[in-house]
């Protein structure tokens, strides 16, 4: 009897020990991924949840253990779509072009009416530039779906990868009519009438900030534009705007320091600014370039030639620096 008491006492104490390493090992986990792989090892044959696991793996760029849970939700699930279309993902992030592809269409075989396949593989596609293949693919989501603004956002990528701007243009305004809120195709407006010099480029570039304020990229290119355009007040304006949220981006840094020095004469503040963004790119040559100009200005011309010489190192015959230099040495015989 006493034997046997001891028995169990011993087995109950090691699944004690267990169920505490694995406390222990969840509390190091973030709080979500601690919770799926608790569930999953109270219901380990759940499909579900190695695919939500999957899902969270992949999000935090941890493609090889992505790949292992979403293996597993189909070992568990052969017959759901979704898993594949998921595994697509992680082949594409792999490089793996061939088998994004036969995962994309046995999603399709599965489920015909999943357009979300058909999508993805006509993006697929359009990354290969197989035109007619993505066209193909776009035609029969649109049939599936008639109202479609991802349709018209891939096939204007597409036809300006063509060289047709204009159509373009007229599908990404078609997928702006028919989802306001798709910043990629009021970004991709942008981009085009920003080259062109047109003004257009700025409504663009606000609607999207209506929709994602702090997106940098957009915020960087208005400011950008507004500069292009001398309408300098806005372009700072914007600029500072751009660095509440993203206090090193390194352009907005270097803009500002060249507004301060080109328009406004404010030669120290952009010492400044220029300085911030050499801290953050030592090898910046346009930034030290420019310091030295703005040094030069302040008759800091010591300073000024270190950091014309300092440029020329980084960017041999930067005529920039040269110039600086040349005046330098002018300004020294006159002083002799």
């Amino acid at each position: 009897m006493l034997r046997r008491f001891c028995f169990y006492l011993t087995i109950f104490i090691l699944i004690l020990g267990c169920n505490t390493k694995k406390e222990n090992n969840y509390a190091s986990l973030p709080k979500e991924l601690a919770e799926l792989s608790q569930k999953i090892d109270k219901s380990p044959k759940d499909a579900e949840l190695y695919y939500l696991r999957a899902q969270y793996y992949y999000e935090h760029k941890e493609i090889d253990k992505a790949q292992a849970d979403i293996l597993k939700s189909i070992a568990l699930a052969p017959e759901v779509a979704k898993y594949y279309i998921s595994l697509s993902d992680i082949y594409f992030a792999q490089r793996k072009t061939d088998d994004t592809e036969e995962m994309l269409q046995k999603a399709i075989r599965l489920e015909p009416e999943n357009n979300e396949a058909r999508l993805k593989l006509a993006e697929l596609y359009f990354h290969l530039k197989m035109v007619e293949d993505c066209n193909r693919e776009l035609d029969a989501a649109l049939q599936k779906q008639n109202h479609n603004p991802r349709v018209h956002l891939i096939r204007a990528f597409l036809l300006k990868q063509q060289g047709d701007t204009t159509g373009a243009i007229r599908m990404l305004q078609l997928t702006i009519d028919q989802d306001p809120k798709e910043v990629k195709a009021f970004l991709e407006l942008g981009y085009i009438f920003q080259k062109r010099n047109d003004p257009l480029a700025i409504s663009y570039y606000q609607n999207a900030l209506l929709v994602d304020p702090k997106n940098s990229e957009i915020r960087y290119n208005l400011a950008l534009m507004f500069q292009e355009l001398g309408e300098i007040e806005k372009a700072k304006e914007e600029y500072k705007q751009l660095l509440t949220f993203e206090p090193q981006h390194l352009k907005a840094l270097h803009n500002i320091g060249y507004i301060d020095l080109v328009y406004e004469q404010n030669f120290e503040e952009a010492v400044a600014f220029f300085t911030k963004a050499i801290e953050l790119n030592p090898e910046f040559f346009q930034a030290i370039c420019n310091r030295g100009i703005a040094f030069e200005k302040l008759e800091q011309y010591d300073n000024a030639r270190q950091d014309y010489m300092y440029s020329l190192k980084l960017k041999e015959n930067f005529e920039p620096a040269i110039d600086g230099l040349n005046r330098l040495d002018k300004i020294e015989k006159r002083r002799k």
